[in-house]
């Protein structure tokens, strides 16, 4: 049975998807884990273009080829039999193979808003608890296959994300440290909560069914810079902070031209040679076995 993380901000540009990407990475190709990469994000497709480059040029034409998550979400708006089955593509890297769902552009298009209406309070009910489960419901028919199932999203509040995190077991959230970035990490702490209790809401009205609430993991540091090994001072003073009002992963990773060799290559930051590269590589490699640990 997979377990389900799903890699959440409020803020775009703190480096959540090359998280998430160099995470799936170096779960398969050190800790030898079936992983399955869902794209969830719907504006800039990032982590399907790192794996699939030649993808991004149906994403910019506005929408993928075969069955993607948006088809899941018409069926449910059409009153249609939800399919769960969706195309997926396997990234091979050498001797590294991950699984991808592609996002698709038109997921921008989804909202609670096109569902069938009724006056039936409780009909309602069954109706939102539906679209909820939309990504769930695919995830069951492929949770036996994976070790792990990663779900990159897009950073902001909405119906997408919402059923990202009813997917999820976990939900983790990559930060910069700096307040601007940071005081998001309670924005996304809070609709994780409000998922949950909206979860429990909703039983009330039609009834109990499995599901167990989703956890926050913990922020993790990205894109951090360093004075003699230690993090600057503000962004050790925003460290502190996050650790004290919540959960932070004690590694974090490191700005620098290894990771943008990488994402301008394509291929993981393990594989750059530079000093930079190794000393990011290391960074991943630490965050990878704690994340093993609080997401296990």
């Amino acid at each position: 049975m997979a377990r389900r993380v799903a890699f959440i901000s409020e803020k775009g540009g703190v480096g959540k998807t090359t998280c998430c990407y160099h995470i799936a990475a170096a779960l398969a190709r050190y800790h030898g884990k079936r992983v399955l990469v869902v794209d969830a994000d719907y504006q800039r497709g990032g982590i399907t273009g790192r794996f699939f480059p030649a993808l991004i040029e149906q994403f910019d034409d506005g929408s993928m080829s075969g069955e993607t998550l948006f088809h899941k979400y018409q069926q449910l708006y059409s009153a249609s039999k939800l399919t769960p089955n969706v195309d997926l593509y396997e990234w091979k890297h050498g001797n590294l193979s991950v699984d991808l769902l592609p996002s698709d552009p038109r997921l921008s298009a989804v909202s609670v808003d096109k569902l069938p209406s009724s006056n039936n309070i409780r009909a309602n009910n069954k109706a939102l608890l539906a679209h909820l489960r939309v990504l769930d419901d695919v995830l069951k028919a492929l949770d036996n296959e994976y070790d792990y199932i990663l779900i990159d999203s897009h950073p902001e509040v909405s119906d997408i994300l919402r059923s990202v995190i009813f997917a999820a077991d976990y939900c983790v959230s990559p930060v910069k440290l700096d307040r601007q970035s940071s005081v998001g990490v309670a924005t996304i702490q809070g609709e994780i909560n409000n998922v949950n209790d909206d979860v429990e809401m909703i039983k009330g009205a039609v009834g109990s069914f499995d599901y167990s609430p989703t956890e926050f993991s913990g922020a993790i540091g990205m894109m951090c810079r360093e004075w003699g090994e230690a993090l600057k001072g503000s962004e050790q003073t925003e460290f502190n902070r996050l650790r004290q009002t919540g959960s932070m992963y004690t590694n974090y990773v490191t700005e620098g031209d290894g990771l943008r060799q990488a994402a301008a290559q394509r291929v993981p930051v393990y594989d750059i040679g530079i000093s930079n590269a190794v000393k990011q590589s290391g960074q991943f490699k630490n965050l990878t076995v704690e994340f093993l640990v609080e997401c296990p």
